[in-house]
């Protein structure tokens, strides 16, 4: 039986990849063809397909995975949505339409990016034998590090706007104590989190931010 399992769970992330990079080459070609506009419309459904193999390929997926990855889904929805209320969680900022679906003016996609991101550099880390607490540290300081590329691509594609079109540091610093304390809770009540495809999914979606923010010639700062 072990070794059935652990056939199925190789073949499992081999297809998941497959299936990444096919579709990301796609998307990277569009670009480089010129038609960025049109395929970037399509963001909402890949963070569903991004979510999708986070949940496909965790080690074991079981209620208090689910439970969480929901949790965080929801709690960073109402996050955004106290962020553009008042302005003093992230900046002053409004969500575009590039988002989709917006409920109560936030895009529906938004807090199952931050499960995404949340559980992607948790995988990452997860095998580190470090304090929790530094774990939590260092994917918070990755999910940044990840916001800072995503910025200039955002306001690009009007996924969000910043009220005087500057970027405050406002949002990075808040970026990263809400994606601390979510890792921070992650690691102390999720024990299973190791995920083959996470350092993928975050290491194609980067090279696609740094191809858009290239070939468009943005400012990262």
């Amino acid at each position: 039986m072990s070794q059935t399992l652990n056939r199925f769970f190789k073949s499992r992330f081999q297809f998941s990849l497959f299936l990444l990079f096919v579709i990301y080459l796609v998307g990277i070609t569009t670009v480089l063809m010129g038609h960025a506009d049109s395929l970037m419309l399509l963001t909402p459904y890949n963070l569903i397909f991004a979510s999708g193999l986070i949940l496909f390929n965790a080690e074991k997926i079981d209620k208090k995975y689910l439970f969480w990855f929901l949790l965080l889904a929801i709690a960073g929805f109402l996050i955004e949505f106290a962020g553009i209320v008042t302005g003093r969680i992230f900046g002053i900022y409004s969500y575009g339409n590039g988002l989709g679906i917006k409920l109560l003016e936030v895009p529906l996609i938004i807090g199952v990016n931050w499960s995404i991101l949340v559980f992607s550099t948790a995988a990452i880390v997860y095998s580190f034998h470090w304090h929790r607490v530094l774990k939590a540290v260092f994917a918070a300081s990755m999910m940044v590090a990840y916001d800072i590329l995503l910025e200039p691509v955002a306001i690009r594609y009007d996924f969000w706007q910043w009220e005087g079109g500057s970027i405050p540091f406002q949002n990075y610093l808040a970026w990263w104590v809400i994606a601390f304390v979510m890792l921070l809770g992650v690691f102390s009540f999720v024990k299973k989190l190791k995920n083959p495809i996470a350092i993928y999914v975050l290491a194609v979606q980067t090279l696609f931010f740094a191809i858009l923010i290239v070939k468009d010639g943005m400012k990262v700062f």
